[in-house]
């Protein structure tokens, strides 16, 4: 496991999870979900969420948090044994700001051979935002969780 320590840009602190930070991020992650699709009915409640994240997330891969003026403005989660993110959120007050390519950032340094992500194929903001950090469109496939249709992106480095 990866333990840099954390580091400043641009008044953004970019830090390793504590668990501490499990309730918070857990409602970020909740919260910017169902802002981003308001539409959806998600099939899992918050309860389900946080112990997804507590019992296997956590466990099985990095997390890296985004800090501004102290408080949490998204997270990365990197499965480095599958050269996966799994996760990848900013707060909707705080995106268009730099700081998911902050996150991204650390995971290809987590991943530098290459990295895989899925997100939903409706997703046209986070696709246009993997598109412009090098991420190549590939397969399509069902989410296991929400049940919804997604694409996976690739990243290989010097492509």
């Amino acid at each position: 496991m990866e333990q840099e320590k954390s580091a400043v840009h641009r008044g953004v602190t970019i830090r390793a999870y504590r668990s501490s930070d499990l309730a918070t991020l857990v409602a970020l992650w909740y919260h910017t979900w169902h802002q981003t699709f308001p539409h959806l009915q998600h099939p899992y409640p918050f309860s389900a969420w946080e112990e997804r994240f507590r019992e296997h997330l956590a466990i099985h891969g990095i997390v890296w948090l985004a800090e501004v003026e102290g408080k949490i403005a998204g997270f990365i989660i990197v499965i480095p044994n599958r050269q996966r993110v799994d996760q990848l959120f900013v707060d909707a007050q705080h995106q268009s700001q730099g700081i998911g390519a902050l996150l991204l950032d650390r995971a290809k340094a987590i991943c530098p051979q290459g990295l895989t992500l899925c997100t939903l194929q409706e997703n046209i903001r986070a696709r246009s935002f993997y598109e412009r950090h090098d991420f190549k469109a590939g397969k399509q496939s069902v989410n296991p969780f929400n049940h919804q249709p997604n694409i996976e992106y690739c990243w290989t480095p010097f492509q």
